[in-house]
């Protein structure tokens, strides 16, 4: 029954072209670090694709636009953009020598959510399995990781964005494991 629902399913509306989007805008963001492209224009077509993840399901739910297709792409679009952003920079960082401990701490703590629950969520999507339904737990982390990354990726520029990206990543290190956490509880559930 849930594979017939799945094909009736109407793929291309405006909440998953937003989800396609930010996979689009991530390469552009990765190729951007990787060019040295000036940090405001990185962060700004990094705060776009991220504004992506708000709207996509602000739509899906206001306009019944909702697909099983759309909850999973939009989690592994997710995972995408933060963890390929910020690999892009731990890369780019540390080949120039100018990562340092705290900024890898930080990078850690930002990521708390991704580490945990990214094989399970890459598992989900590839298996065909149901996605569980995000906790607000989720919705507080993705948008404490919206300030906190910027605020850390300005630091290495401006060093006093420290003071701001600090608090944002231990509060994200908390929220992002519990999370995390919940995920896999959720998953296991959902999956059995």
């Amino acid at each position: 029954m849930a594979k017939k629902k799945q094909q009736k399913e109407k793929l291309f509306n405006v909440p998953n072209t937003l989800t396609v989007l930010r996979f689009i805008l991530t390469f552009v963001v990765v190729y951007m670090i990787f060019t040295d492209a000036k940090i405001s224009k990185i962060i700004i077509v990094f705060v776009i694709a991220a504004l992506t993840d708000f709207l996509d399901g602000q739509i899906a739910r206001r306009f019944n636009q909702k697909t099983e297709f759309g909850r999973k792409a939009d989690m592994i679009a997710d995972r995408f953009l933060w963890i390929g952003t910020t690999l892009a920079f731990v890369f780019s960082f540390g080949v120039q020598g100018i990562l340092k401990p705290i900024h890898g701490v930080q990078f850690l703590l930002i990521m708390s959510r991704e580490l945990i629950s990214a094989p399970f969520a890459i598992i989900a999507f590839f298996s065909g399995n149901p996605v569980p339904q995000a906790r607000y737990i989720a919705k507080v982390t993705t948008f404490l990781q919206g300030f906190a990354l910027p605020a850390l990726i300005l630091s290495f520029f401006y060093p006093a964005w420290i003071y701001v990206s600090l608090p944002f990543s231990l509060a994200v290190g908390v929220t992002g494991t519990i999370s995390g956490l919940y995920y896999i509880k959720d998953s296991s559930a959902e999956n059995n």
